[in-house]
């Protein structure tokens, strides 16, 4: 009977996931730790908790380094998506157009990855997404803009922070009709890729990660392999006490092998003034402040 109460109670530790909706740690940190705790303090089971955001600088904030570092103490491990997709504060057209308005410059956001680390205590526990590779169109002048041509200096300068894993998506069109709409608002439109040239992509991104010891994944593309950004194995490995976590897939969607976590950013999602024009969580664009 011990063993199998020992085993049920391995079986019911959760990841927490902070979260996929919108970004907590800059918009939503109270609400985060919050969460969290009321968890905790309920005698939840909590083996991982996962951070999203494309704020690396929030995170770095007294109150979260101190909730990161309590749950440390606690048995809790903490892992980070950090997205820097070169596209921040950046204008991308002559219209004037912003695709992540809200967003930091890469340049700053890349600057406190070291202190991230550090905070993180193991580089594999910092996922660096340049997530999503874009090709757009302007409708009137015909003008193209892509960020792949910052992909090369993000991995160079994040390595240097001792960043070993990253992971890559696509942005296609006719996949979320409210970002097509938005697009065709502001008189741009998404060029797809196709499959021959997603590979070429991840190859070329393979290869300028490789030359640091760096590994890249892709989050649900069409026509490459298949991921996991909440990787259960990983996880465990990664966890001070090897603390053993089921591997559920709950599958949402095609091509993403994902360990099951409990998402806390609330459903309809809290809305996110980073502003981004791909967002697929929120519908409604927010202005940018700057």
């Amino acid at each position: 009977m011990s063993l199998f109460k020992d085993e049920k109670k391995k079986n019911d530790s959760v990841v927490l996931s902070a979260s996929r909706m919108t970004d907590m740690p800059k918009y939503y940190p109270d609400v985060l730790m919050k969460e969290v705790m009321t968890r905790i303090e309920k005698g939840v089971d909590v083996h991982t908790v996962v951070f999203w955001t494309k704020h690396p600088d929030a995170i770095l904030k007294s109150t979260m380094t101190e909730f990161i570092n309590n749950l440390f103490s606690l048995g809790i491990q903490c892992y980070l998506h950090c997205t820097i997709t070169g596209m921040g504060g950046r204008i991308v057209g002559s219209d004037g157009l912003y695709m992540e308005p809200n967003a930091p410059k890469a340049s700053d956001a890349l600057a406190v990855l070291p202190e991230i680390v550090e905070l993180f205590r193991n580089p594999m526990r910092v996922m660096l997404r340049i997530d999503p590779l874009v090709k757009i169109r302007n409708n009137v002048t015909g003008e193209i803009f892509s960020n792949f041509d910052c992909v090369k200096s993000i991995i160079e300068n994040s390595a240097k922070a001792g960043i070993k894993t990253y992971t890559i998506s696509f942005l296609q069109s006719n996949i979320h009709k409210k970002v097509d709409n938005r697009f065709k608002k502001i008189g741009w439109s998404i060029e797809n890729f196709t499959i021959s040239q997603k590979r070429g992509f991840f190859d070329r991104i393979k290869s300028m990660a490789g030359k640091f010891g760096g590994k890249v994944y892709s989050c649900s593309v069409y026509g490459l392999e298949e991921s996991r950004c909440i990787n259960g194995y990983l996880l465990e490995e990664l966890h001070p006490d090897k603390k053993y976590i089921r591997k559920d897939e709950p599958r949402k969607r095609n091509l993403c092998g994902c360990t099951h976590s409990i998402d806390i950013g609330g459903w309809p999602p809290k809305k996110c003034f980073t502003g981004c024009q791909y967002c697929y969580a929120n519908s409604s664009y927010h202005e940018p402040s700057i």
